[in-house]
């Protein structure tokens, strides 16, 4: 029955099902199955009428029986009838002498009609049943808007005198709904709370392989290394050293490939923990003791690792902003014309031609190379001599310097104008310089108000006035961008800017 219920459901002949259905039910009345499968037709068919009668029918069998409540409950969820599912489970309770066995119909419920704290709280009850619910739960309150999510969290915090697992369980579907709600940080500041044993070590390695996925690098980080420390398995801390690099964390990476190695035998910290060292070293401008390292390990490290490290001492040489051994390290390492080390050393001679042919073959797109091929795409240009300098100082770590350049040479490119002064101001805000960056921000969303930078520019605008305290001043910011731009991708966050300081207590 139930496969005919798929078929004829996939063909739109769900009054097929009907004959063969109730043919079956005159011989076994009770089948709870034949009965779910009867009023689910009778949903998909608009027979309401019908569907409600199938259920007194259902319920009279056996009353205190709590399939049928559960099975009509989901039916009238599912047309959002949250009136009728709520009587429904009033008369499960009154038959069935309680509630928490419908806690999942209650929270469903609860969370259709937009009662989020009433569902939090009714999930609490289901976990505390069955952990193993966490990802339902953290599915059914994804939706929780801004406003009524601090509610949710206190809803979900675990009662006194929980057990470990449930605990641990209310722990983790409140750590898997930050990071349903984009927040990868919230996310490891809630499982972080465990305490540091094998079954909270594997809680954290499996929030690792979701923060990844969500573009949270760096508390993928945080929780492998925390999962290290009770494990101390060496792959851990170079899963962790990984993670490090992608969000940036040079220094972490070093220092945990590095507190890695002694347990690897030397062919494993050749193969995996040295290409983690070099890399970071490398980020950190740290060339010269890259070279080093690696020459440490003599002959383990093959000729065609070499040129590859080749091309990692390269960048290392470029951040050290030693352009003349970058050259000599990328020309040992053989690459191609178009490789990534050669794309960066031709953007710093403003060649962007041959910029954009390297740096578009990197495997991974860092947000540096994502920025220069953005700003490639825009140029419409072959040459710009006055960029090249202020992408060699950014990448030398000298903010200001790069700041300065990216504003002075827009005047220059004008099809990259707006797009340069905002790349002058992340990398002023990114340094402090917050009267720098908002004079650069007033100035797109004066000037430069048809482009796609000035959304951005009021946003971080009216950022920075929130965290001085100026709420009437980014009030006023926000407003702007969203009658302004109403169609901007950047409008959510607005409003749920706005949402946030409206609810927060006037200091």
């Amino acid at each position: 029955m139930l496969g005919l219920e798929r078929s004829f459901g996939a063909l739109g002949q769900e009054d097929s099902v009907l004959p063969p259905l109730e043919a079956r039910l005159r011989s076994s009345p009770r089948d709870a199955v034949l009965r779910g499968v009867l009023l689910r037709t009778l949903r998909a068919l608009g027979r309401d009428a019908a569907a409600e009668r199938a259920f007194d029918e259902w319920r009279a069998l056996d009353p205190k029986e709590a399939a049928p409540y559960r099975e009509y409950v989901r039916i009238l969820l599912l047309d959002r009838r949250t009136g009728a599912a709520d009587s429904v489970l009033r008369q499960a309770v009154t038959a069935r002498g309680g509630a928490r066995e419908f806690a999942t119909e209650f929270a469903d419920l609860y969370a259709t009609m937009g009662r989020w704290d009433a569902a939090a709280a009714a999930w609490r009850d289901a976990i505390a049943d069955d952990p193993y619910m966490d990802q339902t739960a953290s599915f059914s309150l994804m939706g929780t808007p801004v406003a009524a999510r601090d509610g949710v969290r206190q809803a979900l915090a675990p009662p006194p005198a929980t057990t470990p697992i449930i605990t641990q369980a209310l722990i983790r579907t409140r750590a898997l709904l930050e990071l349903r709600w984009g927040l990868p940080r919230e996310a490891w500041r809630a499982l972080s709370a465990l305490p540091p044993n094998d079954s909270s070590a594997q809680a954290w390695i499996d929030f690792a392989d979701e923060a990844e996925h969500a573009n949270g690098a760096l508390p993928a980080r945080d929780a492998l290394e925390a999962a290290y420390r009770v494990r101390r398995d060496p792959a851990l801390a170079l899963r962790a050293a990984t993670s490090a690099l992608t969000g940036g964390d040079a220094a972490g990476a070093l220092r945990l490939a590095t507190e890695a190695t002694p347990a690897l035998d030397s062919a494993h910290a050749a193969a995996e923990a040295l290409p983690i060292r070099v890399r970071a070293l490398a980020e950190q401008g740290r060339a010269r003791e890259a070279d080093a390292l690696i020459a440490r390990y003599g002959a383990r490290v093959t000729a065609a690792q070499r040129r590859l490290y080749a091309r990692s001492l390269a960048w290392g040489w470029i951040r050290a902003g030693d352009i003349a051994r970058a050259r000599q390290a990328a020309a040992d390492g053989g690459g191609a014309d178009e490789d990534v080390v050669s794309g960066w050393l031709a953007l710093f001679d403003g060649n962007l031609d041959a910029a954009r042919a390297g740096l578009r073959t990197a495997e991974e797109k860092s947000p540096e190379i994502v920025t220069a091929l953005a700003f490639i795409s825009r140029a419409k240009v072959s040459h710009a001599p006055s960029i090249g300098t202020a992408f060699l100082a950014l990448a030398r770590g000298d903010s200001a310097h790069a700041s300065r350049g990216f504003e002075q040479a827009a005047t220059a490119l004008p099809n990259a104008a707006s797009f340069l002064i905002a790349l002058a101001a992340r990398v002023a805000i990114a340094r402090g310089d917050e009267a720098r960056a908002l004079a650069l921000w007033q100035q797109l969303v004066e000037q430069y108000a048809a482009s796609p930078e000035a959304a951005e520019a009021d946003l971080e605008w009216a950022r920075v006035l929130q965290r001085r305290g100026d709420r009437a001043g980014a009030t006023a910011r926000f407003e702007h961008l969203i009658l302004t731009w109403p169609d901007s991708a950047l409008v959510p966050q607005a409003r749920e800017a706005l949402d946030r300081m409206r609810l927060a207590p006037t200091v």
